[in-house]
């Protein structure tokens, strides 16, 4: 049970924060500085004609600030917080009351440090009573394909993945995108979602984007994945707004337990 509730966080921090942005070691050219400007125009005259072009430009301009995150998994599971990409630092709380016994999971990332702390009856089962409740990882040791390597420094916020997951993109409207997204090319689903057959190759999604074309919105319909799933919808807003992330008290982290350690393998 605890190891399934644990699936889930993982793949809801994923949808989340995988999808959001980029940072600073991704292609100057796309972020808008370090390229002519008549290879800029090309460029954004390029991502104006084909869809796909346009929605990862989107999602890396996310990079260049930092952000709010507030996601909604089917109204049974929920997550808000900020992160700044560019920094490596993120602040998430996540309600998995939907499980059955209010659990929630708060998660902070500075620099090559994560620290976890489960609620509910996880956090019970975790805690024996050492009094410590946060659990810390060496982010360096967090493997690819893990549901808890977010903000990776070679790809801070996963743009590069949800790229290649892409398999179709059209444009709806101004600001609008749908399409589909193929999990199994992205190595933090691969594992699991491959199990399942064709239909993890199929997910349907709809994206939004403001007027400085800067994703805003992103919806995945897992519905297809079985009963249950429903759709996950992220939202990315405050562009801009302070992040200060710090470390919880060192009398209250313990390192991460050895039977946990699947979490941060692939």
């Amino acid at each position: 049970m605890i190891n399934r509730r644990l699936a889930i966080a993982g793949l809801t921090l994923v949808t989340a924060l995988g999808l959001a942005g980029c940072g600073p070691n991704d292609d100057k050219a796309r972020s808008g500085t370090g390229a002519p400007a008549a290879g800029r125009a090309a460029e954004a005259a390029a991502d104006e004609l084909d869809p796909a072009a346009a929605l990862a430009a989107a999602a890396k301009r996310l990079g260049e600030q930092s952000m709010r995150i507030d996601m909604d998994m089917a109204g049974a599971i929920s997550m808000t917080g900020v992160a700044d990409p560019k920094a490596g630092v993120a602040e998430m709380s996540m309600d998995m009351g939907a499980l059955g016994d209010g659990t929630k999971v708060e998660l902070r990332k500075v620099g090559q440090d994560v620290y976890m702390k489960f609620g509910g009856s996880i956090g019970k089962s975790l805690g024996g009573g050492s009094g410590k409740p946060w659990m810390h990882v060496d982010a360096t040791k967090i493997t690819e394909g893990s549901s808890f390597n977010i903000l990776p420094k070679a790809d801070p916020a996963g743009t590069k993945a949800m790229i290649a997951a892409m398999t179709k993109v059209e444009r709806v409207g101004e600001h609008g995108f749908k399409g589909l997204l193929d999990p199994t090319r992205m190595p933090q689903y691969n594992k699991s979602l491959k199990a399942l057959g064709t239909k993890a190759g199929e997910m349907p999604f709809t994206a939004k984007t403001d007027d400085q074309d800067r994703l805003t919105e992103l919806t995945l319909d897992m519905s297809a994945l079985g009963a249950g799933a429903g759709k996950v919808k992220t939202r990315y807003s405050d562009f801009g707004t302070p992040v200060s992330v710090e470390a919880p008290p060192a009398a209250q982290v313990a390192e991460l337990p050895k039977e946990l350690s699947g979490l941060i393998q692939a």
